[in-house]
């Protein structure tokens, strides 16, 4: 009795099952089966969601962009401040190693400066003279640049935030230099051609620096692309004169200094007058006959007072 009601309800089971999965089962049965049991697909993008991620990621650029600019040029900054650190440690150097006499300061006046003769701390020379401007022998080699017995490094003369050139008949070539060293730092050559005012110090050796005070006094300056031509960086007294040379404003307007006590540091160019000479390469010239007047500039007068003091 147990047998038969077991066996009589394992039929009854078969029978309810059996028509859903038998041959007999009828094909718009199937579909509607298959297409219940489906894998699910994940339903596209519509175009208005779309144009809010990519809404989305422009105001995250427009946020990110500016930061990420100001870290680089932060970057370049510090590398500008490490190059002027290099050189402050070989003039002290040099200085050291020729009885505390400053190296010799000026310009080339030649297109082809003879090997050996007038050699001053790097050679440089007028806008006329383009191969001044691109020739790293000028720097390196020991025949023209008396820094190049102890730095032969070119890009050390060298301010990473720096991208222009120089014209090189129907080639463009990139500026191998962009430091000068004061004027009244021991102007040599030529010697018909100082620029100095008679009335101040013109430093020829680092006892004299004293009077002054080192730290009052800067010696290499990052100077304006389109401005720098000789060694030196020249700066003409009084209130209403030349601004001949003018500091580099490539570091989000500010520039980099050295002075005779070894240190470095940014300084902030802030007057609209000396942002706008510093871009002005008059047409290629360097439009060195620019006015200045330090009695409304601040920045021209910062330059006058500590380029030298009086005798």
């Amino acid at each position: 009795m147990k047998t038969t009601a077991r066996h009589s309800r394992i039929k009854i089971i078969s029978e309810l099952v059996r028509p859903r999965f038998n041959g007999s089962l009828p094909k718009s049965n199937v579909m509607n089966f298959l297409l219940q049991n489906r894998p699910r697909q994940r339903a596209a993008f519509t175009l208005i969601e779309l144009l809010v991620v990519i809404v989305i990621i422009a105001i995250l650029a427009a946020l990110l962009l500016p930061a990420l600019s100001r870290a680089k040029a932060r970057a370049y900054q510090i590398q500008c401040l490490g190059n002027l650190k290099q050189l402050s440690l070989t003039y002290a150097l040099y200085t050291g190693d020729n009885s505390e006499k400053l190296p010799p300061n000026g310009y080339s006046d030649s297109a082809n400066p003879a090997p050996g003769v007038n050699r001053l701390w790097v050679m440089g020379g007028e806008h006329i003279f383009p191969n001044e401007f691109t020739n790293t022998d000028f720097l390196i080699n020991p025949q023209f640049a008396l820094f190049a017995d102890y730095l032969r490094t070119p890009a050390v003369y060298k301010c990473p935030a720096d991208r222009t050139t120089v014209a090189m008949g129907a080639e463009q070539m990139p500026r191998v230099r962009n430091y000068t060293l004061n004027a009244y730092f021991n102007w040599q050559f030529p010697a018909n051609d100082l620029p100095n005012n008679n009335q101040y110090l013109t430093f020829v050796k680092t006892s004299e620096i004293a009077r002054a005070g080192g730290s009052a006094l800067f010696t290499f300056i990052d100077t304006a692309p389109v401005n720098i031509c000789n060694s030196a960086f020249q700066v003409f007294m009084g209130t209403s004169t030349y601004f001949w040379h003018r500091p580099s404003v490539e570091h989000d307007n500010s520039g980099t200094v050295a002075f005779a006590d070894g240190h470095v540091e940014a300084h902030a160019w802030r007057n609209p007058a000396t942002i706008q000479a510093a871009r002005d390469g008059g047409v290629g010239d360097g439009a060195h006959f620019t006015l200045g007047n330090s009695s409304i500039n601040p920045d021209f007068k910062w330059l006058q007072d500590h380029a030298s003091i009086h005798k």
